[in-house]
């Protein structure tokens, strides 16, 4: 059962932010084992029931769930081998961190966060998003404008610099559907800060994921829709590739003229 994280917790991930080497991870740990593993497994799992209500196709194994704290620096400048930080992320499965639409929560010695979003850009997610605000403004407008998520929550993403809004774009929807992508997050407030070190954290992230899920559940849906139009495109593709092969392989007609139709 989780029980909160201890101040030992973000002691370590202070001490490893300027001590990032082999050296000072082989001597600490047992520190890291104990007092930042095992609590994020337990929050990791009390949370795994609360996302499966919210989309039961949500990955939730502690393996794809959970941070390691050995960073992957073969495609990064910064060369630091282990993590500052630590965050439970849920995804579907097969999707990497850049990809979909996903809930997260976490925290660093100076920072404790959480919300959901897109990691990176994604144009067929946020293409299929631009034209469900224009066929169905309310509905969006409904789940984004949710005082659980409006009064606590910031919207974030970067917005195309030139791009086409049409005129039946609700003003209120603007910012949303110029984004490439987008995001909303809660930094956490001094009160949530001490409910990180008792099991309080647990019954607000329940509480938080569960007001995030109509989000969580449009973006799915503005998934399949994106590829079902992702399919359909491609068949008509291969439609037109079949016919333009099927013209090629018919030989030109032969126009047979008798004398009569030259003059001499």
């Amino acid at each position: 059962m989780f029980t909160g994280f201890a101040q030992e917790a973000l002691d370590f991930l202070s001490d490893i932010r300027f001590n990032n080497n082999q050296t000072f991870y082989e001597q600490n740990k047992e520190r890291y084992e104990k007092y930042v593993k095992a609590p994020l497994r337990a929050l990791c799992d009390e949370m795994t029931p609360v996302v499966q209500v919210i989309d039961p196709q949500l990955d939730t194994r502690p393996g794809r769930t959970m941070s390691r704290i050995r960073r992957d620096t073969r495609f990064t400048k910064d060369k630091s081998p282990f993590r500052d930080h630590v965050w439970l992320g849920w995804r579907y499965p097969g999707e990497s961190r850049s990809e979909g639409f996903g809930m997260y929560w976490g925290f660093g010695p100076d920072w404790l966060s959480w919300g959901e979003g897109c990691y990176a850009a994604d144009k067929p997610l946020m293409d299929a998003l631009r034209l469900h605000i224009r066929r169905h403004p309310d509905e969006v407008r409904e789940v984004l404008y949710d005082p659980r998520i409006k009064d606590r929550f910031a919207l974030y993403g970067e917005s195309y610099r030139k791009i086409t809004v049409p005129d039946d774009v609700p003003e209120d929807l603007r910012a949303l559907y110029v984004k490439k992508g987008f995001g909303i997050e809660h930094s956490a407030t001094a009160e949530e800060w001490r409910m990180l070190h008792t099991r309080d954290m647990a019954d607000l992230l329940a509480r938080e994921l569960s007001a995030m899920a109509p989000l969580q559940q449009l973006m799915r849906r503005m998934r399949q829709q994106a590829e079902y139009a992702q399919e359909q495109q491609a068949k008509e593709l291969e439609a037109q590739q079949r016919e333009a092969a099927k013209q090629a392989d018919i030989p030109a007609r032969i126009t047979v003229r008798s004398a009569e139709d030259f003059e001499f």
